[in-house]
């Protein structure tokens, strides 16, 4: 393994609840709360003791990185193992690092390193937190820096840092040495580093992430297992009532019986039929699909049946049909309901004998397939209408799968819509593209009458509009704003600020289900913000008759 080949997708483990790096859990902080929260603790116990425990609190930090990496990768050499914390402190969001100088010698335990910190996050919160320093403010990369590199070398190094932006520096850089090389230079900066056996506790800690990895994999497969029926492919299944559907989806995948599934336009009907297929015994034969509304009755019949030479103007030659393309595999016929009384007639004979008769023969050929149908009508009354045959669908539906509208799932709008925005993204070669968080209103108060297929051209609408890669409200279709903006425009003018702020507030909540902490990230503001709001906002309206 070579430093520069860390990638955080693939480091990190994201899930509902739970960021880890293999077992080993980590929180992601705001940087103005930590600006704050160092305000605060300087405000408290004064510059120098406050810098102890943020350089304490670094060194932790990158201890306990180099021991997730040692444990983790395999690394061509000591020094990959060292330039990988860097990296690391790149990718976690710390500052942009170059690495300016490295000097290394292993065997003597020697090494001395020049960087720059561009960016530096913690500089720059100093800046807008407590104004220009007269002092060096990156305590916690310094700290971190510290800890990555003694616990490579297993002998102390300390980095020093020189220049500082928080000073007025154009960037922050340091210097790294081992306590050898530094000599007496680095006395006046040991005090900041002290504290109570941190490698030791660094090593206990990896000793116990090993012995868990094996119980965290297993747990991870049962855990797999469960959330089999809440996905469909990759796409995550929120709402309960589409989970059900992916439970029973799941179960019949190993049968051959024939599948109804029902549901309007758009909303997903060959997505749930070619899963079936994909997860069943068949799903290394062909899966064929036919909109039966597509052709006329004579053309659908010799697609589907096939057709013998001279049976028709035009036929030249002997042609199989769908069916026996089939072979093996599944037919998915969508838009059944629209067919004719005499291609029902055939579709019946197909699923009572599994043979199929070429237009223009007298010699049945056996058919291997299965049958998913589907139809956006109510096929039951259409046995009432007498334009459906009623043993033709009582064959269909030995499953039969009502696939609600997105209106009656409105918890998977979201996942949905991100998994376009990816779709996207790598179409259009956007590869930055994103959804503006003020997207989610609009796309959660819409009723879709499309359906998935709706939301998916909304995406993509929006995708060939938006400027720099962040699609906003204005990308959208306008029928999808407008709503939402006629009310806005509403409050306008019939009411105050602070009312149009606590129903927005409010709405926000709804949608998360009273979730503040999802509700303060789309509202991006803190979740102490968020409640100090709460309660401002209702001593307000309590307070005010108007």
């Amino acid at each position: 393994m070579k430093a520069d080949e860390l990638r955080l997708d693939e480091l990190v483990r994201f899930s509902k609840g739970l960021v880890d790096i293999k077992g080993r859990r980590l929180v992601i902080h705001d940087l103005h709360a930590m600006g704050q929260f160092r305000r605060d603790i300087i405000d408290m116990v004064g510059d120098e003791q406050a810098r102890r425990i943020f350089t304490r609190f670094g060194y932790f930090w990158g201890q306990a990185d180099a021991a997730a990496m040692k444990r983790i990768f395999k690394w061509d050499s000591v020094l990959e193992w060292l330039k990988a914390g860097p990296v690391l402190h790149m990718l976690q969001g710390l500052s942009k690092v170059e690495l300016d100088v490295i000097h290394f010698d292993e065997k003597a335990g020697r090494c001395s390193m020049e960087c720059t910190w561009i960016d530096s996050g913690e500089a720059q919160v100093y800046v807008d937190e407590m104004g220009r320093a007269t002092e060096v403010s990156c305590w916690i990369q310094s700290g971190y820096a510290s800890g990555y590199a003694s616990f490579c070398l297993d002998k102390s190094v300390y980095f020093v840092e020189t220049h500082c932006y928080a000073k007025g520096d154009s960037a922050c850089r340091a210097i790294g040495k081992d306590i050898d090389s530094w000599g007496k230079e680095i006395e006046p900066h040991l005090e900041y580093f002290h504290a109570a056996d941190i490698q030791g506790k660094i090593r206990t800690l990896t000793s116990k992430l090993r012995k868990k990895d094996m119980e965290l994999a297993r747990r991870q497969e049962e855990l797999d297992r469960v959330l089999s029926g809440s996905r469909i492919g990759d796409l995550e299944v929120r709402s309960r009532r589409f989970q059900q559907i992916m439970e029973l989806a799941n179960r019949i995948t190993k049968f051959d019986s024939s599948v109804l599934i029902t549901g309007e336009t758009g909303v997903g009907k060959e997505v749930l039929a070619r899963h079936i297929y994909e997860e069943s015994p068949r799903s290394q034969g062909p899966f064929v699909a036919i909109n039966c509304a597509a052709l006329t009755e004579s053309l659908l019949e010799s697609e589907l049946f096939g057709h013998k030479a001279g049976a028709f103007t035009g036929a030249t030659r002997d042609q199989p049909g769908l069916f026996e393309e089939a072979r093996g595999g599944v037919i998915f016929l969508d838009e059944i309901g629209e067919t004719t009384h005499n291609t029902q007639l055939n579709f019946l004979r197909v699923l009572q004998e599994r043979e199929v008769l070429r237009v223009g023969e007298t010699r049945p050929r056996e058919v291997d397939v299965r049958v998913i149908a589907a139809t956006n009508k109510n096929l039951e009354k259409a046995v009432v209408d007498g334009t459906f045959r009623e043993d033709l669908y009582y064959r269909l539906k030995v499953f039969e799968i009502e696939v609600p509208p997105l209106r009656e799932r409105k918890e998977d709008i979201l996942p949905l819509a991100r998994k376009f925005v990816e779709k996207w993204a790598e179409r259009l070669d956007f590869p930055d593209l994103k959804l503006d968080p003020v997207c989610l209103d609009f796309l959660l108060n819409y009723a879709w009458p499309g359906n998935i297929r709706e939301l998916e051209n909304a995406i993509e609408h929006a995708a060939i509009l938006c400027s720099e890669s962040i699609i906003l409200p204005k990308d959208l279709p306008s029928v999808i704003t407008r709503k939402l903006l006629h009310r806005a425009n509403a409050y306008s003018a019939s009411c105050s600020l602070a009312d149009v702020e606590l129903s927005h507030i409010q709405s926000v909540l709804e949608m998360t289900k009273g979730n503040r902490k999802e509700a303060a990230r789309i509202l991006k503001i803190g979740a102490a913000t968020l409640y100090r709001k709460l309660q401002k906002l209702r001593e307000k309206s309590d307070s005010d008759p108007d």
